[in-house]
């Protein structure tokens, strides 16, 4: 089972990489503070998922070995962005720590891209 997770997760990061066109979300149902993100900011953390999310959480935020972090139900879980933010950082559970690895300015910006501005 887990090394079917790696494959697809491997399979989800390659298809992604290699030219195919990316598959925006549906707009949120909910309103975020994600609105009033700058489109760099929203392009700064569209990349930064599709580098280090996409393989747990799937390109649609749907999950693979990742919950389903698409805006409604991120939004459903969790209302603010600082509670999406310290997960992020500190991690969660499997979610591995991300604030070795990434600046304040990238966690910002995947956390807008999450909460709605894949929209």
């Amino acid at each position: 089972m887990l090394l079917l997770s790696g494959c697809l997760a491997l399979a989800a990061i390659a298809s992604c990489s290699g030219g195919t066109d990316f598959v925006e979300p549906a707009a949120p149902a909910h309103p975020s503070d994600s609105q009033f993100a700058s489109p760099e900011e929203i392009a700064t953390g569209k990349s930064v998922y599709l580098m280090r999310c996409v393989g747990c959480h799937a390109v649609d935020g749907s999950g693979i070995v990742g919950p389903d972090i698409r805006p409604d139900k991120v939004l459903e879980k969790y209302a603010s962005a600082e509670a999406i933010e310290a997960i992020v950082r500190d991690g969660l559970g499997e979610m591995p720590e991300f604030a070795s690895k990434l600046s304040d300015t990238e966690i910002d910006a995947v956390v807008a891209y999450v909460r709605g501005g894949q929209g």
